[in-house]
């Protein structure tokens, strides 16, 4: 499978799931089954024959070294998942799902993704201090680009019933806040391979919202994340300073000041 990327030529080997930029092959790194035991439904699928099951690849930093000064210069990092189409007992196959620190006047550090190939669903979940918690189901195709909003956890479920292969750009200096999601067993829902949304009971007051992946009026859909990047650092800015982005009008928008 190759990888519609103009500066880069990104092939992957869908069997070995290796994947290669300019015919050198990348490292990664995966999460196990066994990995996953405190955030799937069905825990009971975990045994001595599937614990070691790889449901998907972390290819982090890709493509950087080819052009660091513009990544390194704004703290931005490029990466690609290659999940596999893996039933979890009844449930899709899904990322274990995370939460990003606060960078500033109280809002956490926001992220884009981007369907390079298959069908997904990005769960996005807030919590409130009184204990409920707003949960946004996006739905998004080959091509869609889905931006993960600041203060809101996520999970990448994979529903097209092929590999999933997403691309994502986030701030570079952080670490990922895994343990949120972990304690409560599993984000806010969990979604069948029925295509049920269910509630984790771990949870209480759940709103539920679903969504096709809306525009984002300043990246052009016809590109990849990593050359729009490359051609127009500015339009990320917001992924350092999340007070940049606002909603309106089904479309994300953001502040058109330079780096």
């Amino acid at each position: 499978m190759k990888f519609d990327i103009k500066a880069l030529d990104v092939r992957l080997d869908e069997k070995s799931k290796k994947l290669y930029v300019n015919d050198a092959e990348v490292g990664s790194a995966v999460r196990k089954l066994e990995d996953m035991k405190d955030v799937i439904f069905n825990q009971n699928i975990i045994n001595k024959r599937t614990k070691d099951d790889i449901l998907y690849y972390m290819y982090r930093g890709l493509g950087m070294e080819r052009n660091p000064t513009i990544f390194e210069a704004h703290n931005i990092r490029h990466d690609i998942t290659v999940m596999a189409d893996y039933d979890l007992g009844g449930e899709f196959n899904k990322t274990f799902g995370h939460y990003h620190p606060i960078c500033s006047g109280g809002l956490a550090y926001a992220e884009v993704y981007e369907v390079i190939f298959g069908e997904a669903l990005y769960l996005m979940q807030k919590r409130y201090d009184g204990g409920n918690c707003d949960v946004v189901i996006m739905h998004a195709k080959q091509g869609d680009k889905v931006i993960m909003p600041s203060n809101y956890g996520h999970i990448s479920i994979n529903i097209g019933g092929t590999l999933l292969v997403e691309a994502n750009l986030v701030n570079s200096t952080f670490e990922s806040d895994y343990k949120p999601i972990q304690q409560a067993r599993g984000g806010a829902i969990y979604v069948t391979t029925k295509k049920e949304m269910v509630v984790n009971q771990h949870y209480k007051d759940v709103s539920l919202s679903y969504r096709e992946a809306p525009k984002i009026s300043f990246l052009d859909p016809n590109i990849s994340l990593y050359d729009e990047y490359l051609a127009h650092p500015e339009h990320f800015k917001f992924l350092n300073r999340p007070e940049l982005l606002f909603w309106k009008e089904d479309s994300w928008y953001s502040s058109s000041e330079p780096f």
